[in-house]
């Protein structure tokens, strides 16, 4: 009895210990706050001295107003938290739990409004004030729009409005209501500011410089148990949304819904080469000239008081006396994965792994002891998986893994790509490859990768991602999938320059530190590290690593991209420098200046984008001119000599009798103009522009096809056998398949004439399923070389003469069956020739485009 009363005393006096603290929400309990409540629920509060209160948006209080009274120590809100420190509020900024904000407006699929510019004298349901929805503003401003040119409503919170058309657009966040409406059956278009230049932070936690300057212990210890707790919520969406859905669920959102959600949010949490919560000096500053050119503030102040500065790990006591225990961990690694970790000249470990291996060792005062005797990274593995040694200092995360490791956060992601040699075409996608050798290191994920969803194609197996690539290099493998830091990083270092990235995948290695599956308090104390690490620490320690060469062109669009993002950046920066006291004066008209000539600059590039796609699209239907003139010359030649002769024959009969058979020679006369009037019209409707995807019979639109090169294909002594379901329909655009079919039986034509084999024929078929309409345009010309069979879709391919080929009429076809109809063009050899294959879609999506 006595034991139970020391016992009861024991968890009272715990209980008294923990200080109690008040987090406030923006909005009612859902996945949006989901760190918050594994952080709650998983002890995470509990285990850091904190008695931690959840006050969601029921209670109608403002955050910023709550914390700044004193109601609560910790709130969720906006950038225009910005404007609230400008204008003299005591705030710190913690962590941008989303680096990209949710918000955007809504419009029905079906509404044709697209574009911010559609937006003018639109109804549009709208929140907030100007400085809550300042990234609305401003990407209405970019387009030259004012709310007054919108009829602004007031909001019903209620998606449905949307669907019963009592508004056009509406202010909404991406993670709820288009899944809603989806639901209902409508689908929708998000017009979203990010895409105007407008990227602000969302869902920010804050509190005052009073707590952090009172109470710093208490101000860290709740910073790391929520970042702690939003990294386990997105490790484990299910079941996180499986929590919210039982215990805080006000709204009663389905289970799916909050799934949906959670991974929603998480593309807009995490962001490449950006720490998770991280806010950046220079994106503070970017918001705030937002701000400032909308006229809301007047100067911008240093953001550096605003910035919450973490610099300890609030260990625990049972972690740090875990620490004593373990002063010296076992480490193993791949030595030959550059630059993400590998051995130099020295014998020394290295990479982006051995950087974070050294912030490790400093900050948590252990030593790393790193095992050089396996020399291949199966090895390593299979060591901690058996406890022979403590940790990986990087390993991808996957599922199978997770069975018998624990993992850390991920403090790396990597694309992973294809590569091939240089003479390769593109690859849209790995079941391209089946059939194929395709090279791989064993124990990767990208074995693991192939072997479960694609098992047609044949894994050649390395020791070392170089000796993946130098397999492609002499031929032995066809192709090779890796990250592409890591083929990057080789290609250059050794010299492969016959190599190229080809195509992307839709996997990436998601690298973290792997601690064999008892030493899960190790994992836990290397995510306090990770999340401790600040912008600088994370910039010095990755762009040491994945610097390129700036003389030498990469041609991938990741790096592309991002060369275009810090190019506008210092674009933005330069103006902002040089215009600084000009726009204090006159702010407003010269956003509106700055605005229209970045929007006509816009429409500059997009059109010349356009007329280049039209040209090429021109230049592949001129392709088809010439064949086509011959047929229609044929076609017209025996008409004029019946007509000239009937006319004749009218003049000599009038002559004669007066006139007696003149009705009949004129009916032959109008018939043999009408029949040429019809060939007019097929050869002008080829190159008339299809503006909408309509229904179309496939043997009657192969019927037009006969029409216009039957008569060239009679004279060259070729047959068209067809074995089509007269019923087939599909959604196409129509002209554009006729161009695609013209362009296969015309080359058809020229392979069977340079073949001269005894068959002359070109079988066409169509087949069906629920899913695929799927036509096949086969010739007897002997088929295609293996050589260039991979080659013959690439742009300005061509085994013509200059004078006989442009090299685009493949590419083109390609091109508009795999973008405008969301289908896909292949060929293969058959014992007679070559069989070119087009799959359609029974149903083209909506907005699938066209040029």
């Amino acid at each position: 009895m006595k034991k139970l009363f020391l016992l009861s005393l024991f968890f009272i006096s715990m209980a008294w210990s923990r200080e109690s603290v008040t987090l406030q929400l923006s909005w009612l309990n859902q996945f949006q706050f989901a760190g918050y409540y594994v952080a709650k629920e998983k002890g995470y509060y509990a285990d850091s001295g904190l008695d931690v209160t959840i006050l969601d948006a029921q209670n109608r209080q403002d955050p910023f107003d709550a914390v700044m009274k004193g109601k609560a120590q910790y709130g969720v809100g906006r950038s225009s938290l910005i404007v609230d420190y400008i204008n003299g509020a005591p705030l710190v900024l913690m962590a941008a739990i989303f680096q990209s904000s949710p918000m955007m407006l809504l419009t029905r699929q079906d509404s044709n409004i697209s574009k911010a510019q559609d937006l003018k004298n639109k109804r549009v349901m709208l929140t907030g004030d100007t400085v809550e929805g300042a990234e609305m503003q401003a990407m209405l401003r970019s387009v030259g729009l004012r709310t007054s040119d919108l009829f602004v409503q007031k909001h019903s919170y209620d998606p449905m409005s949307l669907a019963r058309h009592e508004t056009d657009a509406m202010v909404a966040y991406l993670s709820n209501e288009p899944y809603i409406l989806q639901k209902a059956g409508i689908e929708t278009h998000a017009i979203h500011p990010k895409d105007y230049g407008f990227d602000f932070y969302s869902d920010i936690l804050f509190t005052t410089q009073k707590e952090t300057l009172e109470h710093p212990q208490r101000a860290e210890a709740f910073y790391d148990a929520s970042i702690r707790g939003w990294l386990w919520a997105f490790d484990h969406i299910e079941e996180t949304a499986e929590l919210i859905y039982h215990n805080y669920n006000p709204q009663h959102k389905s289970l799916d819904a909050l799934i949906y959600e959670g991974r929603v949010l998480k593309e807009l949490a995490f962001r490449s080469n950006t720490a998770f919560g991280s806010i950046e000096p220079i994106r503070l500053e970017m918001i705030a000239q937002g701000y400032r050119l909308m006229g809301v503030v007047q100067s911008i102040p240093s953001f550096d008081p605003l910035i919450y500065k973490h610099s300890t790990l609030n260990l625990t006591e049972k972690e740090k006396a875990w620490l004593k225990g373990h002063p010296v961990v076992r480490v193993g690694i791949d030595q030959n994965w550059p630059p993400i970790e590998s051995v130099d000249e020295k014998g020394r470990h290295t990479g982006i792994s051995a950087s974070y291996l050294n912030l490790l060792e400093k900050r948590l005062g252990i030593h790393f002891e790193v095992d050089y005797s396996r020399r291949v990274w199966s090895d390593s593995l299979h060591a901690v998986q058996n406890k022979e040694l403590d940790m990986l200092s990087c390993a991808a995360i996957t599922d199978k893994r997770q069975e018998n490791l624990v993992f850390s956060r991920s403090y790396l992601k990597q694309s992973i790509v294809i590569v091939a040699d240089s003479g390769v075409g593109y690859v849209n996608d790995l079941s391209d490859l089946n059939g194929k050798k395709v090279a791989v290191v064993r124990s990767y994920e990208t074995e693991e990768i192939l072997r479960e969803h694609y098992p047609k194609i044949i894994p050649v197996m390395a020791d070392t991602a170089l000796e993946a690539l130098q397999s492609v290099a002499s031929g032995e493998a066809y192709a090779c999938v890796e990250g592409l830091g890591t083929v990057s990083y080789l290609i250059e270092h050794y010299n492969l320059k016959r190599l190229k990235v080809v195509g992307e995948t839709p996997y990436r290695y998601e690298l973290a530190f792997a601690f064999r599956n008892d030493w899960g308090m190790l994992a836990t104390i290397s995510d306090k590290v990770l999340a401790s690490i600040s912008h600088s620490e994370y910039q010095e320690i990755h762009g040491s690593w994945l610097v390129m060469d700036k003389n030498e062109p990469i041609n991938y669009s990741l790096v592309w991209g991002i060369v275009g993002f810090v190019a506008v950046l210092f674009i933005l920066i330069a103006y902002k420098n040089r215009r600084l006291d000009v726009l204090v004066r006159q702010r407003t008209d010269e956003l509106e200046t700055f605005n229209q000539r970045l929007q006509e600059e816009i429409e500059k590039a997009v059109e010349k984008n356009r007329k280049q796609e039209k040209l090429l699209m021109q230049q592949a239907k001129m392709a088809e001119i010439g064949s086509m003139l011959e047929s229609i010359a044929h076609q017209w030649r025996q008409p004029l000599n019946i007509l000239g002769l009937s006319m004749t024959r009218l003049n000599l009969s009038c002559a004669i009798s007066g006139g007696g058979e003149a009705s009949k020679v004129i009916e032959i006369a109008e018939a043999q103009i009408e029949y040429m009037s019809q060939t007019i019209d097929d050869f002008r409707n080829f190159f008339k522009h299809d503006r909408d995807q309509i229904s179309v019979n496939i043997n009657t639109l192969i019927n037009d096809v006969e029409a216009l090169l039957g008569p060239l294909l009679i004279r060259k002594k070729i047959t068209i056998e067809r074995d089509i379901d007269p019923d087939t329909e599909v959604l196409v655009y129509p002209n554009e398949l006729k161009q695609v079919l013209i362009n296969l039986i015309n080359n058809a034509r020229e392979a069977i004439e340079q073949h001269r084999g005894d068959k002359r024929v070109i079988y066409i078929g169509c087949q069906n399923d629920e899913k695929y309409c799927t036509i096949s345009v086969e010739d007897t010309g002997g088929g295609i070389p293996s050589k260039i069979i991979d080659k013959i879709f690439d742009p300005y391919f061509t085994t013509k003469f200059e004078s006989q080929g442009t090299g685009i009429g493949l590419y083109m076809a390609k091109t508009i069956i795999e973008k405008h109809f969301l289908g896909k063009l292949s060929v293969y050899n058959t014992s007679r020739g070559a069989c070119f294959e087009i799959r359609l879609n029974r149903s083209l999506k909506e907005g699938s485009s066209t040029l």
